[in-house]
């Protein structure tokens, strides 16, 4: 298993039908330091456009990350951005947060830049009270006086900071030293909420106990409260880094908005609803956001949603958006890739212009250009293969479930809405008589259902209720004796669970919330191995691993859990070569590279090797040719699609290639979006 340390908690705290639960800184401008309701139109959803890169504090030969961070709107007009700053680390690595002892200063004319850098605007000062690091600086403004909040300490304890300015950039620290420590207490983020201040920030209930959230008040800005619990996750420091970093609360309407991370791997945040801003609950569920520390800025016309992190270069910006449904969990893949009817190899996505889903396949003159497939989707369609090869498409348009099917001369049927509301693409396979199943989660996770053909091939019977709350979509596989497996992820992330077919093709069992581990990261990812086994790849928490459990015997028991991994974006995309060796492939946060491990003969897995040097954007499609020859896709992040290939069935891999054609819609596989 992926350790969780004193030293991770802290330092990578940068990372900062059955019976169990599945059964069947920144956002305040200079005026506007009060919380306000916003004036978007009606909906209890949060989530976020397309993410824009705006600033880069890199130099030529120096590359730099910034991390959490704060934006402020000066008396002038102008924009202010501090943050964490540090020297990037090799690729696919995390860099000692230990050595952030700097906050970086950029200012802009815009929101959107151009961001000029100014010298930094704070360096640690270990003669004050024993500072040994700058973290999380949140900027306010209150009566002619800039007030800068940020996480300090020594090393054994933490303390909230203040320095002031009144031109944003001569700070100094207030000479009665920190304004309270607290075990881990970091991120402030400080809002006038009626006639007092609230800070809020990341903590812990006490050491070996809950992540959570922790506020104080204050009249003053420098004397506080006592401190109150105001969100406690279920993680605790024993077995999870923290997931209540970087909070954020907002008001709108008569409802709070509370903003945590990571969650859902390391560049996620969460977004929990409440009508009280000193109370929010796991389960309240508003949203995600796909960045890391995120922080909501008003520019006085619309809100937006910065992001950052170790793992990235800088600065993003995405519009924040509210709606009036739940958001469609993305697929494990981007492209989705199959062999279809005719023996070619096929890739599916959306188009960048508008979402409509396209389709390419191979030829040997290469490969066709992009061709209409569907209409508008919320997720990047999922396929199955009938036991004759013709393929079957799901995909969900407007939040219901559509399907098509695949005739055997490689020509498509029309899309039939099948009336199913879906919160996310279904997980396919066979039934030991060949009838593919479906499992797919709920809006809004409140469920698991699924449906399965009537006959090999033939029409799609009814949807049933396969599992109550789940926290991610479901994945299943087939036993070697031909017994579906299903696993998901329990709501909150708090564990994994399974349910299985007692007999091929016969009814199941209940669900086991035992599988662990718990809690896990984010979705997992199964396959079946060259000996017969599965097994189950789950991401750890804030993304620190992956971790991995397999059957003792095919299609028996499961042994222990162990590490299969390090940093990952998502749990690994997973096939099996001509041979039956399984082929895993792992993204780290920020898509600079991709590694890779395979299995030997004996399932054994080899070490891990470097496969390519991105940028990436998410998991990539992984598909076998007529030939039994494993392809890898990935998308770039400007929508470039980018190729591997086997050089025969069951051995090594050619060189990088491009396809050429129009960019594909980017999409954070294996997120709510």
């Amino acid at each position: 298993m992926t350790p969780i340390s004193r030293r991770n908690l802290l330092v990578l705290g940068g990372l900062g039908g059955a019976g169990v639960m599945l059964r069947a800184g920144a956002a305040t401008a200079a005026t506007r330091a009060a919380v306000r309701s916003h004036d978007a139109p009606a909906g209890t959803w949060v989530g976020a456009g397309d993410l824009e890169h705006v600033y880069d504090a890199s130099v030529p030969g120096a590359p730099k990350y910034l991390n959490d961070h704060t934006v402020i709107r000066a008396q002038d007009g102008s924009w202010h951005l501090f943050g964490i700053i540090g020297d990037a680390a090799p690729p696919g690595r995390f860099p000692d947060g230990a050595k952030e002892i700097h906050f970086a200063h950029a200012t802009a004319p815009a929101l959107h830049g151009p961001w000029t850098t100014l010298p930094d605007a704070l360096t640690a000062d270990p003669d004050y009270f024993g500072e040994v690091h700058l973290w999380a600086p949140h900027v306010v403004y209150h009566d002619g006086t800039y007030h800068m909040f940020y996480a300090a300490g020594g090393v054994d304890d933490s303390a909230i900071n203040l320095a002031t300015s009144t031109d944003l950039t001569t700070w100094s620290r207030v000479p009665t030293g920190p304004l309270f420590r607290g075990l881990v207490a970091r991120d402030p983020y400080v809002v006038r909420i009626g006639e007092q201040w609230v800070m809020y920030y990341c903590e812990l209930a006490a050491w070996h106990s809950h992540h959570i959230v922790a506020c104080r008040t204050s009249t003053d800005l420098r004397n506080w409260s006592a401190p109150r619990t105001v969100f406690t996750d279920a993680a605790t420091d024993d077995v999870s880094a923290s997931v209540t970093e970087s909070p954020f609360v907002l008001q709108r309407g008569d409802s709070w908005y509370l903003f945590i991370g990571p969650r859902n791997g390391y560049v996620g945040t969460d977004v929990f609803v409440s009508t009280d801003p000193f109370a929010f609950a796991p389960g309240e569920d508003a949203g995600h956001v796909p960045t890391h520390a995120a922080e909501v800025v008003d520019d006085g016309d619309d809100w937006w949603v910065t992001g950052a992190g170790s793992f990235e270069h800088g600065i993003y910006l995405a519009p924040l958006r509210w709606r009036s449904t739940p958001p469609v969990w993305q697929g494990p893949a981007n492209p989705a890739v199959a062999l279809d009817a005719t023996g070619t190899l096929t890739l599916f996505a959306l188009s960048r212009n508008d979402s409509s889903m396209i389709v390419r396949q191979q030829t040997d003159a290469g490969w066709t250009d992009w061709a209409p497939f569907g209409p508008a989707a919320d997720a990047v369609p999922a396929l199955g293969r009938n036991a004759d090869g013709r393929l079957e498409a799901f995909a969900v348009v407007a939040g219901t479930l559509r399907h098509r099917r695949q005739r055997a001369d490689g020509s498509w049927l029309g899309w039939v809405d099948l009336g199913i509301p879906a919160g996310s693409v279904p997980a396919l396979d066979q039934h030991a008589d060949g009838r593919l199943a479906a499992f797919l989660l709920d809006p809004a996770g409140t469920g698991i259902s699924t449906l399965s053909q009537t006959t090999p091939g033939g029409d799609w019977g009814a949807a049933n209720t396969f599992g109550g709350p789940a926290g991610a979509p479901p994945v299943v596989a087939a036993n070697a004796d031909g017994r579906l497996e299903v696993v998901a992820l329990g709501p909150d992330a708090a564990y994994l669970a399974h349910r299985w077919q007692n007999t091929p093709n016969g009814d199941w069992s209940d669900w086991d919330a035992t599988l662990g581990p718990t809690p896990a990261g984010s979705a997992p990812s199964i396959a079946r191995g060259v000996d017969g086994r599965l097994t189950v790849f789950a991401l750890a928490p804030v993304g620190v691993g992956v971790n991995a459990r397999t059957q003792t015997t095919p299609s028996g028991g499961w042994g222990d859990w162990g590490g299969f991994g390090s940093w990952s974006d998502a749990s690994p995309t997973v096939a099996a070569s001509a041979d039956g060796r399984l082929e895993a492939f792992l993204m780290p946060p920020g898509g600079a590279i991709l590694t890779h491990r395979w299995q030997n003969g004996d399932g054994s897995w080899s070490a891990a090797e470097q496969f390519g040097t991105g940028d990436f954007a998410g998991a990539p499609g992984l598909g076998s040719d007529v030939a039994g020859r494993l392809h890898l896709f990935v998308v770039t992040p400007n929508g470039v699609v980018r190729s591997r290939a086997q050089l025969a069935p069951s051995s090594g891999w050619g060189d990088w290639q491009t396809l050429p054609g129009p960019a594909v819609a980017v999409r954070p596989t294996n997120s709510p979006t």
